[in-house]
């Protein structure tokens, strides 16, 4: 008969390097107080590691630099959180001012916009949590990246705060999309923006 910490052991590996695990994804191994031991005998063997409690990764090993065995990063956590409790995620407002060349400064923390409650989740012993910032539901249901992109950078930008260079910046952008691509999405963007983008392509010519 297969033990349960075998029976863990063999998902884990199965599910690959930098994989995010619960315990509650051990639900078929075993009882809760069954996995749990088992779990704490394989982060003693070093077959996973314990990030913080209630939180484990089949860690990735560096092949490259020689550092050894390395926890999930945070997008790993994330994206699992986002699997196991139903919401979707997107980037921060400074990340969606980057990549529209609104701002010159890179986001170093774990901040992204969710349609969940905004919340901070602890994923390891010395890094900042995890945080995610509410947007609207509607945000995430645009087929067109850009301009989610450019909802969640503007909103947090205002009205009253956009520079002529900014205006520049995304007008060069949205010359590059055709208007039938992003047609759809403007009856759900809000309103100032959305007047934002129609002129862009009016002063282009595109609008037909």
């Amino acid at each position: 008969m297969v033990s349960v910490e075998k029976k863990i052991e063999r998902m884990v590996r199965e599910g690959g390097e930098g994989k995010v695990w619960f315990p509650s994804d051990f639900f078929e191994c075993g009882s809760e107080k069954a996995v749990s031991k088992a779990l704490q005998r394989l982060v003693a063997d070093e077959v996973i590691m314990r990030m913080v409690r209630g939180l484990y990764c089949y860690p990735t090993v560096d092949r490259m630099w020689g550092m050894g065995k390395l926890p999930a990063s945070s997008d790993d956590v994330i994206k699992a959180f986002a699997e196991r409790d139903g919401f979707r995620i997107g980037p921060c407002p400074g990340e969606a001012q980057n990549a529209l060349g609104l701002s010159e400064q890179v986001v170093m923390n774990p901040v992204f916009t969710t349609d969940g409650p905004s919340r901070r989740i602890p994923y390891a012993k010395d890094a900042r949590p995890i945080v995610l910032y509410h947007v609207p539901p509607k945000v995430f249901n645009y087929k067109s990246r850009i301009v989610m992109l450019t909802v969640i950078a503007l909103n947090e930008i205002g009205k009253e705060h956009l520079w002529e260079f900014d205006l520049d910046r995304m007008e060069s952008i949205y010359k590059g999309i055709p208007y039938s691509e992003i047609r759809d999405d403007l009856r759900n963007t809000p309103s100032w923006i959305r007047n934002l983008i129609l002129g862009f392509y009016e002063s282009a010519g595109k609008n037909n």
